[in-house]
């Protein structure tokens, strides 16, 4: 398991011995999590993104551009 990013909006993981990729984010208190091809795509896209400095809104964006894939709340176990 591999953090790739953490700040007060976002948390984003990288499993590469699963092939997968798990996103949180911290606003809504939703996750998704993709494996495959798609998981490899956003982790390209996601880390494009982070090659640049951003604001809170532009993570909002970010995240509001993935929305689709945010489709579990999270929950403590």
């Amino acid at each position: 398991m591999d953090i790739l990013f953490n700040n007060p909006q976002l948390y984003v993981i990288d499993y590469p011995g699963h092939d997968a990729l798990e996103i949180l984010d911290k606003r809504n208190g939703r996750v998704g999590l993709l494996r495959g091809a798609t998981a490899d795509r956003l982790r390209e896209e996601f880390r494009e993104f982070l090659t640049k400095t951003h604001d809170d809104e532009e993570y909002a964006d970010f995240l509001d551009s993935h929305d689709a894939i945010l489709e579990h709340p999270v929950s403590l176990h």
